[in-house]
This record gives C-alpha cells, structure tokens and sequence, in this order.
C-alpha cells in the first residue's frame, strides 16, 4: 500500500494532537501550548509541550520529539502502518485502496482473525464446561486469580480430534488449516492441532488475536509439554513478543520491560503484580524482538534461569544484541537461582525477592564478561589469550564506532587486570599515594635503549609525545602497568613505530617487583617531577581516580586512531566498487580522526595549563603547527 505525503500531511492535518495524546497523559494549558510531565522520561516539573499549531510535541528534558504518528508508534508501540490505520480510523479517512494483490491478502487476514477470535471464544467456553474440570484443577493449583485468568483468555482444547471443525463448521475448512488450527496431511483426514491442553491466546500489539499456546495437562509419549501455532500470515514467530500489548503500557509508567522464558512466566509475574513481562514464543530473543523492546523502553532486563539453558539463552541474545548496540540503548541481564522459575521465586520468598533479582541485573557487558571468563578453565596462558579473542571478536561484531571503542576499552582493563594481577601489596587496602610520599626501596634500572627511546618519541609531534609521556609515568608508578598492558600491546600490533617503543618496555616489566610502597624510577632522569610534566597524569594536583582515568583514556585514543586510519584507507580503495558507500564512509572516519586529534590535544593543552606555574618559559618546549606546546624538552640525563 502506498501512503503518498499529501495524504499523511492531511491525516496529520485532520487529527488534532493534543487530542490523541490527552488519552493517555493528563495535559494542562500553557497559552497556545499544552504542558505536562513527560511519559518519555521520570520528572516532576514539566518540560513536555504540545504544539497542535504546528503539529508537533517536544520534551526539553529528554528531547523527546515527533508528530501524531511518532506520538502512536513511540508511545503506543503501534507499528507505522497499523498507527496510520487507527488515527485514520479516528479521522474518518479511507486508507488509499491496496493493489489487487494487497486486498486478496488482506481479506484473507480479515478471514484468519474471524477464525481466531472464534477459536478463542470456543476454548473459553469450553474451559467453564464439564470437559474443563482438569484444567481449572491446574489453574486452581497455580494459584492465578479469576481477575487474571480472565484477563489474560485462559482456555482448554478438549481431547477431540474434531472439535474445533464442529465448533467453527460455518468458516471455510482451508481457513482453519491456514491459521494453524488444524492439520492437513496428503492422503489423511484434517484434525485439531490442539487437544487436551491448556489454552492461552497470543496477541498482535493492537491486542488481536493471532496464534495459540497450549500447554499439556495429560503427559503423553512424544508430545511436546508447550506447544505454539505455527507460523501463519497472522503469526511470526521472530518478530512476536507474548503480551506486548499489555507490558508496553506497563512500560511506559514502570520505565522496564522483563524479558522472561515463557508465556506462563509472564502470567505468574502479571498474578504478582508486575505487568510488564513479556516472553519469545518458540524461538530465541531475536535482532526483530530486540528492536521492538527498543521502542518501549531503551534497556529491557532479560531475566532467565541460571543454569546451563537459560546461559545458553542469554549468551545467544547478546550476541544478537551486539551488532544492534547503539548510544542510550542495551539490554540488562538478571539471574534466577538455579532451578527456579518467577512463579516458584515469588511463591517461596515472595514477590520482594523477584524484584531483588531485578535490582542486581547486571550491564550486557558484564553479562558478557561472566560468561566467556566461565565458559572454559583460565588456568593456562593459552585459554587467558582465547578469552581475549572471545571478547575482541564480540566486540568487533558491534556496528556503532563509539559503542565498539568503550566496550573494547572495559572489556580490556577487565582481561588486563585478570591476566595480569597486581602482586600482593604490602598493605592490604593501602590508599593509592602520590610520588612525593612513596619510599624508594629499590631501584630497578632502565635499559639505556628504551631511555634513548624515549627521547625520540619525546622530541616527535603530539601522537609520539603522548606516548612517552604515558611510558615514562608507567616507569615512575610501574603498579599500573598492569591495567594498561593489554591496551599497549594491543598498540604495538596496529602501529609498528610504537611497537618499537612498546616491546621493550613491556619486556622491562616483566623484571619488576612492584610493590605499593616503592616507587622505580631511574636516576637518570628522576629529577623531573610528575607535576612538571606536560601532560601530568600522575601529577600531585591530580587525584588518583582521575589520573588513573586520563591516562588510560589517551591510551585508548592511540589504540584507536591507526584503527580509523586503516579503515579510512580501505573505504578509499572501495571508492571504485561503491563511491556512494565510500564517500560516507571516508566522512564518518574523517570526523572521528578529527575528534579523536582534537581530544589528544586538548589533553596537551589541559596539561599544560596545569604545569604553567611551575616550568621554565625557556625550556624547550616546541609548538606543534597550531601554536600548542605539545612536547617538552626531556631531562632524562
């Protein structure tokens, strides 16, 4: 169906906005305005407007913003079309008339939702019936009250082969097979999909009825415990949340969506209280089910069990996740205990206790973490160097440039600090202490190759100088090398110039006997006081947090730039093959090399600022070519 912008510019026109979203949040005049406490965001003062002149709404808080249609598909979580069939509906508007093609499917739509709503009202019946007495029984020892019940449809699908042709004889038979109601096989005569189960409706996001679940109430051999409709014109699996018509109203009060295993997780969450459940029906989280939560609410929790399936169910929804991971929007993991479900949780310890559970939701990357650091035992150096391939390939399967550089900062200093521990300190929980307070116990030397080194990189531009800088305060504070290990070496493998400053600098370390109390610091240079330094990461005006925190903020910005500048020589060799691609590509790389220069810099320029009252004018220090004094002159003799 085409929907050209004249006729969506006159269903905007047609349909006053401060109308359509009174349903839902209480407005108050402001002048030519209307003004409220956002839907989109948790606040107490108003700072979302609505504009019907102009036909917009606008959040100053959370900059939440769009027109009737958004205001349907973002706070409704309608899908576009299905948002432009209810608002014309409202304005009394006929959809522009479908192709031949289009009106034979959607009559036969028309059709299945006839069948399904009276499938629907036949297993109702028959639940209240004298066939239903096993399953009210099982309802009745769940614990779900009458209020949900009927809430949520609960139903039974009698142990009659026929049943459902008897009770829909007036729908075509064809009808019945095409909306998984019944089976049709060559040479045999069609029979009821469903039959002694336990009967639950599954609904579109407008609350239409469009496939079922049954769960067995008589085990027998072979037959499934759940058993969902098949795919249908109605019905896809991947891109169907069980209860997201009711959880995505829910959401938009609660701020949180949970993601549970299954339908009668759902229900149990619903009896306790907590409405915005939903669960995949038949299939894993997929990238279409994450994209639909994403439009409720920005970070859902996932909430599984925590034995060896419900690991596996997670770890398959990460990696999904992953490639989608954008700024503001993630998933959260929670952890049931081993062998419990929500409705066993909540009915031992009490719906506190599910909530608890909520509370300790862990970060994706945390999620990420834990499971890869348990897949395999890390007892030896070769399964250490197979977790950080693990991680390093998950991260790489993220899209968006500024996601995959954070996550492959954290997912470092976590491996950096695993894979090489701190030695046992002298005091236990000894505060981090600047230089000037530090005992100098011993004295390791450093290879005159790595001083002379230094002095190269230290008289080069901005890039090189940053370099040194940070090696020469690893050498000073040698009890953070270890956090920042990997992040070198990672550097010395995209950039060969630093690989030679890198190496052996690395191999030094690995003599050392670090201890909290001790500072290392050669002689031949150790007259130069951190503060003094042009950058000053460790400086004694600096706190340790934050010292810590810049230094390996501009280590990651040097890990970072030979990466874009690859990757920006490969969009340039594509220019022949795909000029559009490459072109975009070469600008979006353009402007993060341009950012991530300006930040090196600016760290230079902060520095030096700092260190302005206490360094000779006259020292040497050398401008780079926009007048900044980037590189001092090193006293290393």
């Amino acid at each position: 169906m085409a929907l050209s912008p004249q006729w969506l510019d006159q269903l905007r026109t047609r349909v006053t906005l401060s109308s359509v979203i009174m349903r839902t949040t209480k407005l108050q005049r402001a002048g030519h305005e209307w003004k409220a406490c956002c839907p989109f965001h948790d606040e107490k003062t108003p700072s979302f407007t609505v504009n019907d002149a102009k036909g917009f709404y606008h959040c100053f808080g959370c900059g939440a913003h769009g027109d009737v249609i958004r205001w349907m598909t973002d706070q409704r979580g309608l899908t576009f079309m299905d948002a432009v069939k209810e608002l014309a509906a409202q304005a009394g508007m006929e959809m522009p008339a479908p192709d031949p093609r289009e009106m034979q499917r959607a009559k036969k739509r028309a059709g299945l939702h006839d069948a399904m709503g009276g499938a629907q009202e036949f297993f109702v019946s028959e639940l209240s019936g004298p066939r239903g007495t096993q399953a009210r029984a099982y309802l009745d020892k769940r614990g779900f009250s009458p209020a949900i019940m009927r809430e949520f449809g609960f139903g039974y699908a009698p142990d009659d082969r026929q049943a459902m042709a008897k009770a829909l004889g007036s729908l075509p038979p064809q009808l019945l097979v095409e909306g998984g109601l019944r089976i049709a096989i060559d040479g045999k005569d069609p029979y009821d999909r469903f039959r002694d189960r336990l009967m639950l409706p599954i609904h579109d996001v407008r609350g239409r009825v469009i496939a079922f679940g049954g769960r067995i109430l008589t085990p027998k051999e072979g037959a499934p415990k759940y058993l969902n409709s098949p795919e249908t014109p109605l019905f896809d699996k991947g891109r169907t949340l069980y209860n997201l018509h009711r959880a995505g109203p829910a959401a938009r009060k609660s701020d949180r969506i949970v993601v549970v295993e299954g339908y009668m997780d759902v229900i149990a969450l619903a009896n306790a209280g907590i409405a915005e459940g939903v669960a995949p029906l038949g299939t894993a989280l997929t990238e279409n089910h994450i994209a639909e939560l994403w439009r409720h609410v920005p970070c859902p929790t996932l909430c599984f069990d925590g034995d060896a399936a419900g690991q596996r169910a997670v770890r398959r929804a990460i990696e999904r996740a992953l490639p989608l991971l954008k700024p503001g929007h993630s998933l959260r993991i929670a952890w049931l205990p081993a062998g419990l479900d929500p409705d066993d949780l909540i009915k031992a310890q009490g719906v506190a206790a599910f909530e608890q559970v909520l509370e300790k939701a862990q970060p994706l990357m945390e999620a990420l973490w834990a499971l890869e650091a348990r897949a395999v035992p890390l007892d030896t150096p070769e399964a250490k160097a197979g977790l950080k391939a693990r991680l390093l390939t998950h991260v790489e399967a993220i899209e968006e440039p500024d996601v995959r550089a954070l996550y492959r900062r954290d997912l470092l200093d976590r491996f950096s600090a695993f894979a090489f521990p701190r030695r046992e300190r002298a005091r236990e929980n000894a505060p981090f202490q600047p230089r000037k307070d530090w005992r100098r116990e011993r004295i390791e030397p450093v290879p005159p190759a790595l001083i002379k080194r230094l002095e190269a990189y230290s008289s080069g531009g901005s890039r090189p100088s940053l370099l040194a800088e940070i090696i020469r305060h690893l050498v000073a504070f040698p009890e953070l090398i270890a956090d920042n290990r990997a992040a070198l070496q990672d550097l010395g493998q995209v950039d060969r110039e630093s690989h030679l400053l890198i190496e052996p600098f690395l191999e030094w370390s690995e003599t050392l006997e670090v201890q909290t109390e001790s500072a290392i610091f050669d002689q031949r240079w150790g007259s130069r006081s951190a503060e003094k330094s042009s950058l000053g990461f460790l400086g004694e005006a600096t706190d340790a947090a934050t010292a810590r925190e810049d230094l390996a903020d501009a280590l990651g910005m040097l890990v970072e730039r030979p990466a874009l500048a690859a990757a920006l020589k490969a969009a340039t060799e594509r220019f022949q093959i795909d000029p559009e691609g490459a072109i975009a590509e070469q600008q979006r790389l353009l402007k993060r090399i341009k950012r991530l220069d300006d930040h090196i810099s600016e760290i230079a320029k902060d520095r030096i600022a700092r260190a302005e009252p206490v360094r000779d004018t006259d020292s040497g220090a050398s401008p780079n070519e926009d007048g900044e004094r980037i590189g001092q002159e090193t006293d290393f003799h």
